[in-house]
This record gives C-alpha cells, structure tokens and sequence, in this order.
C-alpha cells in the first residue's frame, strides 16, 4: 500500500470539468465508510506521480479538511487520445478489515528465455489476492529466465507475503513457455530486451 497521503478539496459547484483540469485538478467523486457520494478535486501533479510509483493497483491516504484516512482509487478514466486523467472513483476504506484487489504480475528474465529460443505467452497479468490494505502490494515479481520449454508458471508457483491469501484458482497458468520460429524469437528478445535492460543488479541476480 502506497504511504503518500494527497490533499484532495471539496469540489466546487457550478466549476466545469474541463474548467478544473486547466487549472491543474482532476475532478473525481468519493464514497465509501457510510459517507455519501461526494464530488471532489485532487491536485494533477501529486495524482501522477503516486499512479508512476503504484501502478495499477492504488491504495493511498488523503488529506480532506479535517478527515485522513485510507482510500483506493476504484477507477481512473484518461482521455483516448492523450492519456491524460479526466476522471477518477476514489473508495474510502477501513484498514482494520480485508479487502480484494488485483495485483498485477510483473516478469523478470524474458530477455534471457527469448535467447535461448523460448517465447513466453502469457495467459493472466494479473492475480487478485486478499489482505489489509497495508499489506497489498504495487506488483509480484517472478523471474522465467530458467524456464524450460514446456515449463509452466501457475498462480500457486506465485510468492507472496503471509498476510495475503490468493483468489481463485490456484492451477490457473499465469505464463507458459514454448518454442518458436527464429523471426518471432528475434522479435521477442528485442521488444523484451528494452524492458529487462531496466532492470537493477538486485533483480537480475534474483
């Protein structure tokens, strides 16, 4: 769960959307905790930078007049063209009870398989566990570099911290490995070699 905590305002009425996002605010509404449905405001900037740092998976605290507590952002909506946030749900939540969310599943190693001929297909991105809030994390990481062809990784293969449990399906295939053509090899050791040069020491000799 994300520490940061972001100031979010009481929207104004009559104060268009559009009109928000000029001055640099995404309008977005908030509910939850018995509170009613109410329109909001959070700050462009500080809303972009927590979605870089979290991902897809957002759980933060807000600063609202005289209320900070913990929230999860439900929904964002971005314009089709420019990617921008137009739009946001933001849930507030107990942190004394458990909640559901998908985490999504990050992979390490795709570089190495691909230049020992092996092409990753991917059936799932992402996995949804149940925890506390605080306890839900940005992504889980698993490393395929070792994957043999044939070889499978299921979402019971998953490592996860003690204080969560996984739902669904735990055979379910996240990824399996299989041989393929030279061309398509050569294209996937590209496209993922970008990716996993990112990667630090730390994870490339995990």
């Amino acid at each position: 769960m994300a520490k940061e905590t972001l100031d979010i305002g009481t929207r104004i009425p009559g104060i268009k959307a559009h009109s928000l996002r000029k001055q640099g605010y995404v309008p977005g509404i908030m509910y939850g905790r018995d509170r009613q449905t109410s329109p909001v405001m959070i700050e462009s900037k500080g809303l972009n930078t927590l979605l870089r740092g979290a991902g897809n998976n957002v759980f933060f605290e807000i600063a609202l007049e005289n209320f900070v507590g913990p929230v999860r952002l439900k929904e964002v909506q971005r314009d089709p063209v420019t990617r921008d946030i137009i739009h946001v749900d933001i849930q507030m939540i107990n942190e004394n009870q458990k909640v559901k969310a998908d985490v999504p599943v990050r992979i390490h190693g795709s570089y190495e398989s691909g230049k020992r001929g092996i092409v990753l297909q991917r059936q799932r991105d992402s996995i949804q566990v149940e925890g506390f809030p605080q306890h839900i994390p940005d992504q889980i990481d698993v490393v395929v570099r070792d994957l043999v062809q044939g070889g499978n990784i299921r979402v019971g293969d998953l490592e996860i911290s003690e204080e969560l449990s996984i739902v669904g399906n735990m055979e379910d295939v996240i990824l399996s490995a299989v041989k393929s053509s030279r061309l398509e090899i050569e294209n996937i050791v590209e496209q993922d070699g970008l990716q996993d040069h990112g990667e630090t020491d730390a994870e490339a000799e995990s």
